[in-house]
């Protein structure tokens, strides 16, 4: 059975961070600002870690072999027939970006940032995956 209390926290803290994203408006003209730079790139990574946390529990509840490493998390769900190939690829993409705040933080670029920050709203369709996913399994163990 699920843990539904931390399956929900992780979906919130997500869609959290989503908003704080989108509330302080980084762009091309303010990324050279420290503050956005830094803010927009702390945010990405909650976000994605977030992420990772529900693919976790998902490959948990249904068995799955736990990855080595979190990028593999996504291919995983998608050969178990819980996501489709493409969202998995989308996010099996993200994850390995999110790598360079994790261990090249000193080394992040305003492009790359700015990238990041478009293609992190993928993550949003896997939130609403889950949602249903979860769903889905809660109702047939009862």
């Amino acid at each position: 059975m699920y843990d539904l209390e931390k399956i929900n926290k992780i979906i919130d803290d997500a869609n959290r961070f989503f908003l704080d994203l989108e509330s302080i408006k980084v762009n091309e003209k303010n990324i050279q600002s420290p503050d956005k730079l830094h803010s927009g790139a702390m945010l990405i990574f909650g976000i994605m870690d977030r992420a990772i946390d529900l693919a976790e529990e998902i490959l948990v509840k249904n068995d799955l072999p736990m990855p080595s490493q979190y990028h593999e998390c996504f291919p995983i769900l998608a050969k178990a027939g819980l996501i489709d190939k493409t969202l998995a690829i989308e996010l099996e993409n993200l994850t390995k970006e999110r790598g360079l705040f994790a261990h090249h933080y000193y080394d992040i670029q305003h492009k790359k940032v700015l990238k990041l920050l478009k293609d992190v709203y993928i993550v949003r369709k896997f939130l609403e995956k889950a949602k249903k996913i979860v769903e889905k399994e809660s109702k047939n163990e009862k």
